[in-house]
């Protein structure tokens, strides 16, 4: 297994005391902010010949950004090629010119005065030796023995006196890189476990090392272990050059060192392009990022302050990730990324601010990755997150001065932007959406009637009088209009302090946790007018402008058409209002009694779309029992369908009332299943579209142990006509269903068959084939909850549909287990129950595929016994797989699957999450998450600890067409290590074994 453990684990401290329930925030309200240390820069300066043209701007710029940088921030240091004569002594390479330390007020005077100091001549080195500057900055990271760094002149160690003004300055300082000019070890600049460490190689051209260097450096990187595989580039002039090789293996190392490279006024005749192929290299092969910059104007500056507003950054959190299919080409996604976002409160409140941003796909150099507005990089690979100075779509251009009540923000290129909604980058309430419902000055907001009685569209507006002051625990009526305003946006409350409570106020967009958006396309592949709908948990469902800049009729990209406050959320209106009732989590200490976080329209979106309809499918997750369909084939018009459901949710007991549901309805729990839009030969000639939902969600389950029984809520599989919301057949599964279900379908992309799994680690299948919905059959094919086939107490859950490929006569399901609402170690039952990914066999055409396992399992399906256990290291014999129907990857202690698993060119992606142990030193509560690659047939394969952590969104994957209207190609998003929300080319095809057949992708929405 190729795995490369952190030397420093992030930080959890939380209470043991036992919950009594769980959800999935609970990792983001339950455990302290991070701890995260100042991150260690190291700054490699190319001081050869080449400098000189550069040398009064670059020193200038240096200068400029190091004066510049927030106080106690960082830790910053330079590295120098070395020089020869004087009492210079030794090998050739790199040395410490001056010690990492710390960037507080004096010391950041101390490093200017040292740059501006520099001399052109006086400082020049005689040559290229940027692999050995690599190796030496390893040694110093890791306190090893120096290969060049000792015995030199201007080497940054104590005592050194009589270099400059300016060096004996800086030499004076605690914590220099060696104890004596000829110290046989670096004293190692890492003083926090917490701390990142970075080199930025400063390139003022091509510095190629000579035979006899590269061959120093290569054997020394072999020495410690490290891979000296070569890295291909094109061009490959500097190919041999194993600066790349260094890169990649520091950043591999227990000293996780990232590598950024600056290439100044670099030249374009082959040299100069195989150069920049290796400094590409550097950067790619690290996770750093590369930057072309010429020595004239700002350029300089503004790449250094756009890697240091990087390295100083904490990751946040975020929800989900989707794309817009085109209407002309089967399976291609326009070029539009919508990310739904959220930050919990500080103090553990519910009023979380929340966005919906836009982002796209397109190359940086060779590499597909996720862009900005601008087209720039818009990942910051050392968070996992959007990098501080992207700019969504959406968010002007000029900077403003609108959160300067509230500054947050790190970008350091140009003026302070920390007040600014420009750039917005990893700041979630900033720009997007929220700016735009901001700035507007009323909005179409609709509800309707009663959570029984929800029959047609009306305004929610304090006109309204079904909206009663009752219904929003208002004390009076001057409450009531007051808490309808404020829902709308009005801030009355002066949030921004300014004096004015009558303008939108800031929290306007609540949080996007759960609700995938979904979006539809009313115009064309190549004229694209996109909506987005999605739901937050300011209880609102929304219809966006989904253009990245064009209107729709009146309505600006990005302008919010109309939004659907549901009326079981009038009750929850008021506790955000006042926002003084904190969200109970494990281990909460405080004086008032917390409780659980209300939730609005939380759940799924789906769309339909043909060629005269448009409708969405609305779900609520937590926040209800019910699903709202709505006709939206005028977007900023719709009209309410059909609701089906009860309008009763459960209570903080765990208790439910079923008054008032839906004819057939009394059995469904919370919808968290999506509903998937199917057709079938045996209804409505196979063209009529129907509906297929798991019953949902019971809250039985947030127990630890559950507290589950017969008489559970959403045990159910239900069948709808997606027109008219009639239910057709309602199918009895074992335990709650809150996955959508996955469709085998025929060549005229008809139903044939349906899988689905429960929570009690049991899977179904479906047979629809030619038969009208009542005569469907549901068969349990695997029961995968226990050891046995029986029943147990600490039962594997499953949470997601399977991913599913047809190989010959069987259908080949994927799916794993685990627990995503208890995601902490306080709840000892799941953290004790044993977690797998399953590869199962499904072969319905043969009557005794499931039959011929009794005597394995004690019935007719699959189980444990049916299964070969797997690793990741090795694949299974063919002969020992041909002897069973499927396999199992058992996961370590206390890892869980958290997301839907999806199969690319014979690979299978999916992530899992692992609660930290507490223990002291430890950074930040957001656990260990790993993203799986492994050949969907063996299991043999890969993980890698997924940069951020915390509880990753589902992959999405399939073809994307990318600006230029002609190139499309396949991509991933939730397949990278170094995000989850990072867009990247899939495995090449020709590495793995394919699919014999079709692949049936559960891209969840």
């Amino acid at each position: 297994m190729k795995k490369y453990f952190n030397r420093f684990l992030l930080a959890l401290a939380v209470s043991l005391a036992q919950a009594a329930s769980a959800e999935d925030i609970d990792l983001f309200v339950g455990v302290p902010s991070s701890s995260t240390g100042a991150p260690n820069v190291l700054i490699v300066l190319d001081n050869t010949a080449n400098w000189n043209n550069a040398f009064s701007n670059e020193m200038a710029a240096l200068r400029s950004v190091i004066s510049a940088l927030p106080e106690d921030k960082f830790r910053v240091g330079i590295m120098m090629f070395t020089e020869t004569g004087g009492s210079n002594s030794g090998a050739d390479g790199a040395y410490v010119r001056a010690a990492l330390r710390p960037m507080d007020a004096a010391n950041k005077i101390a490093m200017a005065n040292l740059v501006t100091s520099f001399d052109k001549l006086g400082d020049k080195s005689n040559g290229g030796k940027v692999s050995l500057a690599m190796q030496e900055a390893y040694l110093y990271f890791a306190g090893a023995t120096p290969y060049a760094g000792n015995k030199k002149a201007k080497t940054d160690f104590a005592g050194n006196r009589g270099v400059s003004t300016a060096a004996d300055a800086v030499y004076a300082l605690p914590n220099n890189a060696l104890a004596s000019k000829d110290a046989t070890s670096y004293l190692s600049p890492i003083v926090s476990g917490c701390g990142k460490n970075y080199v930025i190689y400063i390139s003022n051209g091509p510095a190629q090392d000579n035979s006899s260097d590269i061959t120093q450096a290569t054997t020394a990187l072999a020495g410690l272990g490290g891979s000296t595989t070569t890295i291909p580039i094109t061009p490959s002039d500097s190919q041999d050059n194993v600066a790349d090789e260094w890169a990649r293996f520091m950043k591999k190392s227990s000293e996780q060192i990232t590598t950024y490279t600056i290439d100044i006024n670099r030249t374009t005749n082959r040299q100069g392009l195989g150069w920049t192929a290796l400094l590409q290299s550097m950067a790619r092969t690290s996770d750093g990022k590369y930057f072309d910059v010429t020595s004239t104007g700002n350029q300089i500056v503004d790449a250094l302050n756009a890697i240091f507003s990087e390295v100083q950054a904490t990751n946040s959190v975020f929800a989900s990730v989707s794309l817009p299919v085109s209407v002309n080409a089967q399976g291609t996604y326009l070029n539009q990324v919508f990310i739904g976002m959220f930050r919990p409160d500080g103090d553990g409140f519910p009023r979380w601010y929340g966005n919906l941003k836009q982002y796209k796909l397109g190359y940086i150099g060779s590499d597909l990755r996720l862009l900005d507005a601008d087209g720039v990089s818009a990942i910051n690979s050392n968070t996992g997150f959007i990098t501080e100075c992207a700019r969504s779509f959406w968010t002007p251009t000029a900077a403003d001065s609108y959160w300067g009540f509230s500054a947050r923000g790190n970008c350091l290129t140009g003026a302070d932007s920390s007040g600014s909604n420009s750039p917005d980058g990893n700041i979630v309430e900033k720009g997007g959406q929220g700016y735009l419902l901001r700035a507007s000055s009323s909005r179409n907001m609709l509800t309707c009637g009663t959570a029984s009685g929800c029959t047609s569209l009306t305004s929610f507006s304090t006109t309204n009088n079904g909206i009663t002051a009752t219904a929003l625990n208002a004390a009076n009526e001057t409450e009531r209009t007051a808490m309808i305003n404020w829902a709308r946006g009005v801030d009355l409350k002066d949030e921004n302090g300014n004096g004015n409570v009558s303008e939108m106020r800031p929290s306007v967009h609540g949080d996007v946790v759960h609700s995938r958006p979904v979006a539809i396309n009313y115009g064309t592949a190549g004229n694209p007018n996109v909506v987005a709908f999605y739901g937050g948990n300011d209880g609102a469902l929304r219809a966006v402008v989904g253009n990245r800049t064009s209107a729709l009729g009146t309505h600006a990209a990005g302008s919010e058409l109309w939004s659907f406050m549901p009326p079981e959320f009038y009750g929850k209106i008021k506790r955000l209002y006042d926002n003084n009732v904190p969200i109970s989590f494990p281990g909460y200490v405080g004086t008032s009694t917390p409780q659980p976080k209300d939730y609005g329209m939380d759940g799924p979106v789906v769309a339909y779309q043909d060629e005269s309809s448009a409708w969405i499918y609305a779900t609520m997750r937590r926040g209800g029992r019910a699903v709202y369909a709505f006709n939206v084939n005028t977007p900023a018009s719709p009209s309410l369908k059909w609701k089906r459901g009860c309008p009763n949710n459960f209570d903080a007991n765990g208790a439910v009332v079923d008054t008032s549901c839906s004819d057939g309805f009394s059995g469904i729990g919370q919808t968290w299943a999506p509903p998937k839009l199917l057709k079938a030969s045996g209804y409505g000639n196979g063209t009529a579209p129907m509906l297929i939902m798991g019953g949902g969600y019971d809250a039985c389950e947030d127990g630890d142990p559950h507290t589950c029984t017969d008489a559970t809520k959403g045990n159910k599989v239900y069948v709808l006509d997606a027109d008219s919301g009639e239910l057709l057949r309602t199918f009895d599964t074992q335990r709650s269903v809150i996955s959508d279900v996955t469709l085998v379908r025929n060549s005229a992309g008809q139903a044939l068959y349906g899988y689905l799994a429960d929570l009690g680690g049991n899977v179904y299948r479906i047979t629809m084939g030619a038969s009208a919905p009542l005569q469907w059959t549901m068969t349990r094919i695997a029961a995968l909850g226990c050891a046995t086939a029986g029943t147990c107490t600490r039962n594997r859950k499953f949470m997601f549909a399977p991913d599913i490929v047809a190989d010959g006569a069987d259908y080949v399901l994927m799916l794993g287990s685990g627990d995503r609402e208890k995601p902490l170690l306080d709840y000892d039952d799941a953290a004790a129950t044993t977690n797998y990914f399953f590869m199962l066999r499904d072969r319905p055409s043969d009557s005794t595929w499931l039959t011929s396992e009794a005597s394995n399992c004690g019935g007719n399906l699959l189980c444990m016994n049916s299964l070969l256990g797997v690793t990741t290291q090795s694949a299974p014999t063919t002969t020992s797989l041909g002897q069973k129907k499927g396999w199992y990857l058992q996961l370590d202690a206390t890892e869980q699957v958290v997301t839907s698993a999806i199969t690319v060119f014979g690979d299978v992606t999916f992530s899992t999450h692992q609660p930290r142990v507490p223990t002291s030193g430890v950074c930040s509560g957001l656990g260990e998450t790993r993203v799986y690659t492994v050949n969907y047939l063996t299991g043999q394969g890969v993980y890698h600890d997924v940069v951020g952590d915390g509880l990753p969104p589902s992959p999405v994957a399939g073809m994307v067409t990318l600006d230029d209207g002609v190139t499309t190609v396949p991509f991933v998003i939730g397949a990278d290590p170094s995000s989850p929300l990072q867009g990247s080319p899939p495995i090449n095809p020709a590495s793995v074994m394919q699919p014999t057949s079709r692949v049936f992708w559960n891209i969840e929405q």
